[in-house]
């Protein structure tokens, strides 16, 4: 029987101070048969060392940004979201991979296929005629006890919402045929000519926020005195409505309960090919009734 070559992915993270997950998303992303590329925005906590751990071992480097980038020098003091989204472009022609994947720091990624890991399900998507990959995004929330390090994500957080309307467009995986465009949309989607998505969402499993700690220190501390006012009008919307009084701790009863078989069924059935047709058949109804 004729065997088939593993398609070659490569993940692309920028970080800053998250020493306490970036080491599982790296690992994760190798057991899932991908290379991993992180751009390290001067972190000030271990996010490097943490992550060192893993080169040689599916990690293929680490960048200093934007001091090994080429970017500005001031955009290391600053949450400079626009060069950190063109550096990603440029990393992911360079580096010569198949496909390239935009991943945050905070997220683990699955298929939505169960037990198939991520580098064998785009291998599939690709031999499909598919060239992008959209992913559905769930927010976990932490509940209970405050998250320690070296805590597996999956286990420690069981409760999600789901994403604004700003945040539902999750193109962020796509096949190396020209330099993708992931400024426009700031990060949301890779755009690019003759792109053809894949019509079953992939899974992106989010953990913004770990704990109350954690909370008050990445809004209040690590990003909204670094965002740049012009991008923070377009794309960093999700701190505008938390305050010092905002407990970013919920209440299990507000949350949903994580199911990966009912996830899953779920994005089989309403896929976006389904979406597509229940659009057009609103517009067509709102044609009729006018």
């Amino acid at each position: 029987m004729a065997t088939t070559a593993p398609t070659r992915v490569v993940a692309i993270i920028a970080a800053y101070n998250e020493d306490d997950v970036i080491g599982q998303v790296i690992a994760d992303l190798i057991e899932q048969k991908l290379s991993v590329f992180l751009l390290d925005h001067r972190s000030t906590d271990r996010t490097r060392a943490e992550a060192e751990r893993f080169l040689g071992r599916g990690l293929i480097g680490i960048e200093r940004f934007p001091d090994e980038s080429g970017f500005p020098e001031r955009d290391g003091e600053r949450f400079a979201w626009e060069s950190l989204l063109r550096r990603k472009e440029e990393l992911a022609v360079s580096l010569g991979f198949e496909w390239a994947m935009h991943v945050d720091a905070d997220e683990l990624r699955e298929s939505p296929w169960r037990g198939v890991p991520l580098a064998d399900a785009i291998g599939v998507v690709d031999r499909m005629g598919y060239n992008a990959i959209d992913f559905a995004v769930f927010h976990f929330r932490p509940t209970g006890a405050p998250f320690e390090a070296g805590t597996d994500l999956r286990r420690a957080f069981t409760h999600y919402d789901h994403p604004k309307s700003y945040d539902t467009l999750q193109i962020k995986c796509w096949k190396n045929v020209c330099r993708a465009n992931l400024v426009d949309s700031g990060g949301h989607q890779a755009k690019f000519e003759g792109r053809r998505v894949f019509p079953i969402r992939f899974v992106l499993r989010h953990y913004p926020i770990r704990s109350q700690e954690h909370g008050v220190r990445k809004v209040f501390l690590e990003r909204r005195p670094r965002f740049i006012e012009s991008e923070h009008q377009r794309w960093h919307l999700q701190y505008d409505d938390v305050t010092e009084d905002t407990s970013f701790v919920r209440p299990k009863s507000e949350l949903r309960e994580w199911d990966a078989d009912v996830v899953r069924a779920e994005l089989a059935i309403r896929h976006r090919g389904v979406e597509q047709l229940e659009a057009e058949l609103e517009r067509c109804r709102r044609g009729q009734s006018g």
